[in-house]
């Protein structure tokens, strides 16, 4: 009777908590308005497909954004760029010394970058996740989605007014930018469920009703900050909530990558229950994850109001928090 009693209790809190939650998000689409005017999302992506689901993926991304009436710019990393032109003016630069002509490179790399963020007004970045690893084969068919990242990374640090938001292979590429480590989950967990647990909504994290993974969210970080609207924490401070997960690769956690983290001002923010780095947040106060929160936004919709799964609803609107603390926070 007990059980039954707080179960009611709980379909209650929830089903008002979902309510106002609608209608404060109408009202903030409603109100914000002229604030969305000024908000201008960089989303890198591609319009030539060079990974499967690419294209598609982003697309529903860009589209999410556009329904909540904020601006957004394609940053299309095999045009924004011309690679081999740059290149082959860096060596002739450099007198054929490759190693100063690859620096030469990422200079004008970011120079091309900026101009491109500056003319379009842009002040969000979306790095959203990709099918091609940095630690193993397959390696990306084109060097240019990480070279831009780089650049980006390199942007942001210049200019914190830009917020960045990494997601999967995003948060790998900002980590690999910043010479963090990042290893194939098999080096870090030996089991073999669990390490096909980390693929369990793969090929596509949008999709509806794929299976979820627990992350666990560390007291008193940014992250724990967010999510506190909608997650109760445990005896301990740690928050648990549930993404779509679906990566063969994740950031290493041994001592020294973890210290290296930390001298470049990175704070490793949630894992997941085998110790996988889940989210990273940097000094700027942008956060990056390894598993998909965007996904459940995406389809938001059917997750919030077509769905029975009291952990998918509140997953839900922990993922539109994070995706409101990208777009809105000072």
């Amino acid at each position: 009777m007990l059980y039954r009693y707080y179960n009611k209790v709980f379909n209650i809190l929830l089903s008002v908590i979902l309510l106002f939650s609608s209608i404060a998000y109408a009202g903030t689409s409603e109100n914000l308005h002229s604030i969305n005017g000024d908000i201008v999302v960089g989303l890198l992506k591609t319009e030539e497909e060079t990974y499967p689901h690419e294209v598609g993926l982003s697309q529903n991304i860009y589209e999410m954004f556009n329904n909540w009436g904020v601006k957004t710019v394609l940053i299309d990393y095999n045009k924004i760029i011309s690679l081999k032109k740059i290149q082959a003016e860096s060596l002739n630069l450099a007198k054929q010394d490759e190693i100063l002509a690859r620096k030469l490179t990422l200079d004008r790399i970011k120079v091309e970058v900026a101009k491109f963020i500056k003319e379009h007004k842009i002040n969000r970045i979306f790095i959203p996740g990709n099918y091609y690893n940095l630690h193993s084969e397959p390696f990306p068919p084109t060097p240019c989605r990480q070279l831009v990242t780089e650049a980006i990374v390199k942007i942001v640090d210049d200019n914190p007014t830009i917020h960045l938001l990494g997601i999967c292979g995003g948060l790998q590429g900002i980590m690999n930018a910043k010479g963090i480590e990042v290893v194939s989950v098999s080096n870090l967990v030996s089991d073999g469920e669990k390490q096909r647990s980390h693929l369990k909504s793969a090929p596509n994290p949008q999709q509806e009703s794929v299976p979820l993974q627990q992350i666990k969210i560390v007291p008193n970080s940014r992250l724990a900050e967010v999510v506190a609207k909608f997650l109760p924490p445990d005896e301990n401070g740690w928050f648990s909530t549930c993404f779509p997960d679906a990566h063969s690769g994740a950031v290493s956690n041994t001592p020294e990558n973890r210290k290296k983290l930390e001298l470049l001002g990175y704070k490793v923010v949630a894992f997941s229950s085998d110790g996988v780095i889940e989210a990273i947040e940097d000094k700027h106060g942008n956060i990056y994850f390894q598993s998909h929160p965007e996904a459940l936004v995406v389809k938001s919709d059917k997750n919030l109001y077509l769905s029975n799964h009291k952990a998918r609803q509140v997953s839900t609107l922990v993922a539109i928090a994070i995706i409101n603390d990208f777009l809105y926070r000072a």
